[in-house]
């Protein structure tokens, strides 16, 4: 892929590199990410039969350097603004950076989606109890206005605030996350009103001033940062794309939210030309209603037409997830028979999730 500098993706300069805020050297590492393209099933909606095929794996390449933009084409109509810049229409998926030392860096994975209701918190606070079973040292931001997944994880508030993680001020930072203590940790970076300004501030302030955040909580010791985000486009979505190593993506098996598909992964292909070590690990199914033929037959087809982007695990539609969101403990701990599959198919998913981040223990 071409070299394009983030200047261009936000009309202002976005430091490549800002002064560190935190508590030691942090080293790099980049994983590689492609789109490609291809036909889907003739039943799913128009909006998928347009978006690219995808490979997923770090170590294949893509198609022609014109795929990106004949297969997005159906999407891209009307849909031309990332987060209050210019669009950036990709023509050429090629391979991110790869830099790999001896000294495992901190991960940082972004659960988002541009449409609401489909199981985005879910998954990102069951990751969040899963990473923490495993010992793991785990940051959560909630970028999202709703406080979702700040109402479930209230129980491992910080006392830092999301808002605060756009500002360049370092008022707390210091008080809050230099001390680490031993062991695992789970450690909430809660959603709060002021987040809804930052759709207003300027785009490479924003992006600087949060970057800098998430490289100092890599010096402090965290292991994995995990961020939830609004389910629309704008700068606080765009600039957690920007800061990430990884994103994931929830879908549920209806007309709309397959239809958000289509959005999702522009915005992602745009983005990932100004953040080449974005790893799209795919859409995970979730609220699927094994009695719904309709969720049967999408997702089948889905598997069918995009099996690299489809992640091999599934969420089944149980209110012993919402019991579990409601209680603020993972579903696994909820007493009840049906829990127990819930519990296991998001396990399955966090473990995946865990292996392709390739997480140290």
């Amino acid at each position: 892929m071409g070299n394009v500098h983030e200047k261009t993706a936000l009309e202002s300069r976005v430091p490549g590199s800002h002064k560190r805020l935190g508590c030691g050297p942090t080293n790099h590492r980049y994983s590689k990410w492609c789109l490609g393209r291809g036909d889907a099933a003739s039943n799913v909606c128009s909006d998928v039969r347009a978006f690219p095929r995808g490979c997923i794996s770090s170590s294949e390449s893509c198609l022609d350097s014109t795929s990106g933009e004949k297969s997005a084409g159906g999407i891209r109509e009307g849909y031309s603004d990332t987060s209050g810049t210019k669009s950036i229409h990709s023509q050429e998926m090629g391979r991110g950076n790869s830099k790999k030392t001896g000294w495992q860096k901190m991960k940082t994975l972004v659960v988002a989606q541009q449409k609401g209701g489909v199981g985005k918190t879910s998954t990102l606070v069951h990751i969040a109890y899963d990473f923490f079973e495993r010992g793991l040292k785990v940051a959560v931001i909630d970028l999202d206005t709703q406080g979702n997944a700040s109402f479930t994880l209230k129980e491992y508030e910080s006392g830092y605030l999301a808002s605060q993680m756009f500002e360049e001020s370092t008022k707390d930072f210091h008080s809050v996350f230099s001390q680490l203590p031993d062991g695992p940790l789970l450690s909430l970076i809660k959603s709060d009103p002021v987040l809804a300004n930052m759709e207003s501030k300027p785009v490479a302030d924003v992006v600087a001033n949060f970057k800098a955040k998430i490289a100092a909580l890599s010096d402090c010791g965290f292991d994995v940062v995990l961020i939830d985000t609004a389910p629309s486009l704008g700068v606080s979505l765009a600039t957690a794309l920007y800061a990430s190593d990884y994103v994931v993506s929830p879908i549920e098996l209806e007309a709309y939210s397959i239809q958000g598909i289509g959005k999702m992964v522009t915005t992602i292909i745009n983005v990932r030309q100004f953040n080449p070590s974005l790893n799209f690990l795919g859409m995970v199914p979730s609220k699927v209603d094994g009695r719904n033929p309709r969720h049967g037959q999408h997702l089948a087809e889905l598997k069918e037409a995009y099996p690299q982007l489809m992640i091999p695990a599934a969420i089944g539609l149980r209110s012993s997830i919402a019991d579990a969101l409601a209680t603020g403990v993972p579903v696994w701990k909820i007493k009840k028979t049906a829990a127990r599959k819930a519990a296991k198919e998001v396990r399955e998913l966090a473990k995946y999730i865990f292996e392709k981040m390739e997480i140290a223990e």
